[in-house]
C-alpha cells in the first residue's frame, strides 16, 4: 500500500531529476554528476517505495537494520563529497593567489 509520504516523495524525486536534467542542459553539471544524481534519486525512490529492500542489502553486508545501512552509506558519501569540495576549494584558492600575484606584478612594471 502506498502511503501519502511515498506519493509526495516520488513527486519530489521527479522534480529533483528534472532539475538535474535542466542543469545538465545548461552546462552546469557534467556527465558524471548527472549520472550520480539520477542514480541517487532513483535509489532513494526504491528505498522509500520498498523499505524492506534496504534490510536485504544490509543483511548482505552483515548489518542488522536497513536504516543503519542507509545512514552508514549516507555519512560516508557526505564525508567523501565534503573532502572533494575541500580539495576543489584549495585548488581554486591557489589559482586565485597566482592570478592576483601575476596582476600585482604586471601593474608594478
Amino acid at each position: 500500500m502506498i502511503i501519502i509520504f511515498q506519493i509526495f516523495f516520488v513527486l519530489f524525486v521527479l522534480l529533483a531529476i528534472s532539475g538535474v536534467v535542466k542543469k545538465k542542459r545548461e552546462g552546469l553539471l557534467g556527465t558524471k554528476g548527472t549520472f550520480f544524481w539520477i542514480i541517487f534519486w532513483l535509489t532513494t525512490t526504491v528505498a522509500v517505495l520498498w523499505p524492506n529492500s534496504t534490510v536485504v542489502v544490509a543483511n548482505t553486508f552483515g548489518i542488522g537494520r536497513g536504516t543503519d545501512f542507509v545512514l552508514y552509506i549516507a555519512i560516508a558519501v557526505l564525508f567523501y563529497l565534503v573532502f572533494k569540495l575541500h580539495v576543489k576549494l584549495e585548488v581554486v584558492g591557489k589559482d586565485i593567489t597566482k592570478v592576483v600575484r601575476k596582476n600585482a606584478l604586471d601593474k608594478e612594471v
